[in-house]
């Protein structure tokens, strides 16, 4: 019998970030994050601060409960005050780089 072991918090936190994001202006915010490196390094940050959850699913095992996946408000909260921490922090951290990117891709609207 196969087993599969799956990450629920990954695609928690990407749907989050992305809730986040469009709740900031389009220049630089949603412009920086729109590059690849720098949207993984935001997942990578809150996935550091964020305790991940798992389920095993098989042949005969089948995720039934889409609840389990749902935070709770607490945990809600938290993730989104770490999404905001880490869009400030990563672009003090890099914003030489985003603006060297962003020039070079013709999109630079600062």
């Amino acid at each position: 019998m196969s087993y599969e072991l799956i990450n629920l918090t990954l695609p928690l936190v990407v749907t989050q970030i992305e809730n986040v994001l469009d709740d900031y202006p389009p220049s630089p915010y949603q412009l920086a994050f729109s590059l690849p490196e720098m949207r993984q390094r935001l997942v990578a940050h809150v996935l550091t601060y964020t305790p991940n959850r798992y389920v095993v699913q098989g042949e005969k095992l089948i995720l039934k409960s889409p609840k389990i996946c749902q935070p709770s408000i607490q945990e809600r909260v938290q993730m989104e005050t770490l999404i905001h921490a880490g869009i400030l922090h990563l672009l003090r951290e890099n914003a030489e780089w985003i603006g060297n990117h962003l020039t070079q891709m013709d999109i630079v609207d600062l």
